[in-house]
C-alpha cells in the first residue's frame, strides 16, 4: 500500500494575538538537529536552528531548508504533522547524506 503524505505546512510567524511568548531554544550550528520536510511531494533535509514551545500552539521548528530554488531559506514547521519527521540528532555526527 502506497500512501500519500502531505506536504508540510509552513507555521505562520508567532503574534501577540497567539497569546504568551514562545519558550525558544536556539541551537548551536555545530550541535543542530535536523528534520526531514516533505515540500512538493519531495523529503527535504532541514537545519534546525531553534525549538519554539508555546502554550497553545504546541512546539514548531525553525530551520534552514533549501526548496529548489539552490539558496537556503528559514521556513518554521510545527511538529506533529505528517509531512514533518525526525531526521537526525547531534550525537549521530555528520547529516545522512541525501
Amino acid at each position: 500500500m502506497n500512501e500519500e503524505i502531505p506536504d508540510a505546512v509552513e507555521q505562520p510567524p508567532w503574534t501577540e494575538t497567539d497569546g504568551p511568548e514562545p519558550d525558544v531554544h536556539i541551537y548551536p550550528r555545530e550541535t543542530a538537529p535536523g528534520l526531514y520536510i516533505r515540500h512538493n511531494g519531495r523529503w527535504l533535509r532541514a537545519v534546525v536552528r531553534a525549538r519554539q514551545t508555546h502554550p497553545t500552539r504546541g512546539v514548531s521548528y525553525q530551520c534552514d531548508i533549501t526548496l529548489g530554488s539552490g539558496s537556503g531559506t528559514s521556513r518554521t514547521y510545527q511538529w506533529g504533522q505528517p509531512g514533518v519527521r525526525k531526521g537526525w540528532d547531534p550525537g549521530d555526527g555528520r547529516p545522512p547524506a541525501d
